[in-house]
């Protein structure tokens, strides 16, 4: 591939560059394809899915369209009256994802299922643009239970470190409680919470859980879990 551009984001997995006129290069830090990422894009787009187009993979490394918008995460911290907004548009984006027929090359999560999940369909993956929320970050997708993909949303927005200073802690957080109460009061939280202990065994799994996250997890589970 071409040299990228500038840095535009940068994640626990993956570096975004810019990559010419109207495109972003991801590029994971360790090695593999992503065919498969690319796939399940295309697969979800086919069914009216609001995601990037793919334009290009190769190894670690995918060209995909550029998406002109702001992480709902950020747009509800400059507008937080759009917190209820946001909340039923999540769980709207959840509805229309498992909604879709799950093919069966796509691999197992979660104790398996026959629901396309996201794994990752939290605020910061979702891009506020003028066309409408659009998903981003499908590197842990494939085929679940969608009670199990809320359980972890759940375990994430419940327990995931929050950057800053203690005020700024605190303010977030509070925040962030507030979204996900208003988010649980979409979907049926007692199906979720039977959930919650096969979703938090695959989030333990995860090499880019840090230690004080993992113990909050843990602990969750045993306060919340049926």
């Amino acid at each position: 591939m071409p040299e990228h551009g500038e840095l535009i984001a940068s994640g626990r997995a993956a570096d975004v560059f810019a990559y010419g006129d109207g495109l972003v290069l991801r590029r994971y830090r360790t090695l593999g394809d992503t065919l498969y990422e690319a796939a399940v894009m295309q697969y979800v787009a086919e069914h009216g899915y609001p995601v990037p187009a793919v334009v290009e993979v190769s190894g670690p490394e995918i060209v995909m369209e550029r998406i002109d918008g702001t992480p709902m995460l950020d747009d509800f911290a400059r507008h937080p009256w759009r917190l209820f907004r946001h909340a039923r548009t999540l769980a709207e984006l959840h509805r229309r994802l498992h909604a879709i027929p799950a093919p069966p090359w796509l691999r197992p999560k979660v104790g398996g299922g026959d629901a396309v999940v996201h794994l990752d369909l939290h605020p910061l993956n979702v891009m506020v643009t003028e066309r409408g929320p659009v998903v981003i970050d499908w590197t842990n997708a494939g085929r679940g239970a969608p009670d199990a993909e809320i359980a972890d949303l759940w375990l994430i927005m419940a327990n995931a470190d929050i950057p800053g200073g203690w005020l700024e802690r605190k303010l977030l957080g509070l925040s962030r409680g507030l979204f996900l109460r208003a988010f649980l009061g979409h979907v049926d939280r007692d199906a979720v919470r039977a959930k919650l202990r096969v979703a938090a065994e695959r989030r333990l799994r995860d090499r880019n859980i840090h230690d004080t996250e993992r113990t909050r997890i843990q602990r969750f589970v045993e306060r919340w879990a049926t």
